[in-house]
């Protein structure tokens, strides 16, 4: 349904996402820190797995257990703070602005 602007009727309207923007950044740097944090444990397992190479395959399998553990943090933040930050746009936050006037709404309004 196309939306018109309540301050000047106009009709080119955007949709900001400024909750999903933040919330997956804020998401996304938490579940790296968290996936870093958890990240002996799959170094532990990496260097398990990385045992039958020999030093080489222990040194490698935990350094990309490591790394994989900060991925998977990272991603499950991102979406995570995402969803978060949806529902925080379309129930508090001003969820369109105008693209003439530059007025901020919520859809609700209208």
């Amino acid at each position: 349904m196309p939306y018109s602007c309540p301050a000047c009727g106009a009709e080119s309207i955007i949709t900001r996402h400024v909750g999903r923007n933040v919330g997956g950044v804020a998401g996304g740097v938490a579940g790296t820190a968290s996936g870093v944090a958890g990240a002996s444990s799959g170094a532990s397992a990496g260097m398990a797995i990385g045992a039958v190479g020999g030093p080489v395959g222990i040194a490698i399998g935990g350094l990309a257990g490591a790394l994989l553990g900060g991925l998977v943090g990272g991603v499950t933040g991102t979406v995570a703070g995402s969803k978060i930050g949806e529902k925080l746009d379309e129930e508090v936050l001003d969820d369109l602005e105008c693209a003439e006037c530059g007025h901020t709404f919520r859809s609700d309004d209208i």
